[in-house]
């Protein structure tokens, strides 16, 4: 008896050192970010680039409801041409090739193309994103995200697949059960729906596609 509980031990250890290792962890400290543009909001709450700044980071972390939450108060309150007049300047030296290994810089364009609706550039920021941040599975959901925009399923399950080998998240699920559902495989549609019940719910109760309508 003693025996097999020493075993099990071992196997629950084991289990737990390999989810740690797996466990997606940014190249950027994007939680450290949050608390800095928490404490600045306070003082300038409506500050577009503070803003902004917060959508990007908790997009990043996986607070996806928090992101769409600030953008969707952006699709209210801000026109896109004040948006774009607001961060371009913090990208016109990334524009010009310098600095452009910078995580936050290539967030902000990323995100700018999406706001935008220039998926296909989102897409190729954020693939590049991934290459210098491969343990940030956000970049990857984002850039399938942006794929279903005009109809690479395929290429969305491929990228949502592989953020799932990074980490469990239910955004991934979410990207999948959409992508299957145009593809009009319901069944898997449903399942992976299943598996993102709790975002489905809580993003289907809110107006976010204002902004990027």
């Amino acid at each position: 008896m003693k025996k097999k509980i020493l075993i099990l031990i071992i196997i629950i250890f084991i289990i737990i050192a390999f989810s740690i290792n797996t466990a997606a962890n940014s190249n950027y400290p994007w939680e450290e970010l949050i608390n800095t543009t928490r404490k600045q909001l306070d003082h300038n709450k409506n500050d577009i680039v503070l803003n902004y700044t917060m959508a990007v980071a908790y997009a990043n972390t996986g607070e996806i409801k928090k992101a769409y939450d600030i953008i969707d108060v952006f699709g209210s309150s801000v026109s896109r041409e004040d948006f774009n007049a607001a961060v371009s300047p913090y990208l016109a030296e990334w524009e010009n090739y310098r600095d452009h290994d910078n995580l936050l810089l290539l967030n902000y364009a990323a995100f700018r193309e999406v706001i935008n609706k220039n998926y296909k550039e989102s897409v190729a920021l954020f693939e590049y994103i991934f290459e210098i941040d491969s343990n940030n599975l956000w970049a990857l959901n984002h850039a399938a995200a942006a794929l279903v925009e005009f109809g690479e399923y395929e290429k969305a399950l491929d990228y949502a697949n592989q953020a799932l080998s990074i980490q469990e998240n239910e955004y991934s699920h979410l990207i999948k059960g959409y992508s299957y559902y145009e593809n009009g495989n319901y069944f898997r549609a449903a399942v992976e729906a299943a598996s993102a019940r709790n975002l489905f719910k809580a993003l289907a109760s809110e107006e976010y596609q204002d902004f990027a309508e």
